[in-house]
């Protein structure tokens, strides 16, 4: 889905804070590793970025037709949200990737509501730490059947994570929320 003009990256760069793996010849980033040209004011380089992946992902905050508010914009929420990245048995899947350790519980709660309501499936992941910083390890959290969470632990394994925790969180009911 092409980015809407009206909702600029700018100043959030949680794409670039190493919580998604960037690897060009101008722009690296990896998990814990910010890339060289974030600033606190937005991208270095942003004109002259390089167009895949830094010009060619677009969050889902970012695409056309998106459901989320400007809440969800991932500097503000906690979580980068993809929605044209993984599918399951031919349908969308909804990937949140926490830009930190854990994605906070508001962000989460709402993200299985909109699971629900859009009728997909949903993989979070959060990232672990240990006394040196993130190590690889991931905790992996699934809204949807068991076969999707077995589908989505081989997935990310086959990427590199290493799975510590995966849990299907119970979605509360709507006369819950």
């Amino acid at each position: 889905m092409p980015a809407i003009n009206t909702r600029n990256c700018q100043p959030c760069t949680a794409c670039c804070e190493g919580w998604l793996d960037v690897q060009t010849p101008v722009a690296q980033a990896h998990l814990g590793t910010a890339c060289a040209h974030c600033t606190s004011q937005g991208c270095g380089i942003y004109k002259d970025r390089p167009l895949d992946p830094c010009q060619s992902f677009h969050c889902a905050w970012r695409q056309e037709g998106s459901l989320l508010p400007h809440s969800l914009r991932p500097d503000l929420s906690g979580v980068i949200v993809m929605t044209d990245q993984l599918q399951w048995q031919g349908e969308d899947v909804i990937v949140a990737v926490a830009t930190g350790s854990r994605i906070p519980a508001r962000t989460f709660h709402w993200l299985c509501s909109l699971a629900r309501l859009t009728s997909r499936q949903l993989v979070a992941v959060e990232h672990k730490q240990d006394a040196h910083g993130f190590n690889g390890e991931f905790n992996l959290r699934t809204v949807g059947p068991e076969a999707f969470k077995e589908v989505m632990v081989t997935y990310f394994a086959t990427k590199g994570f290493v799975t510590t925790t995966s849990s299907t969180p119970r979605v509360l009911e709507h006369a819950e929320l």
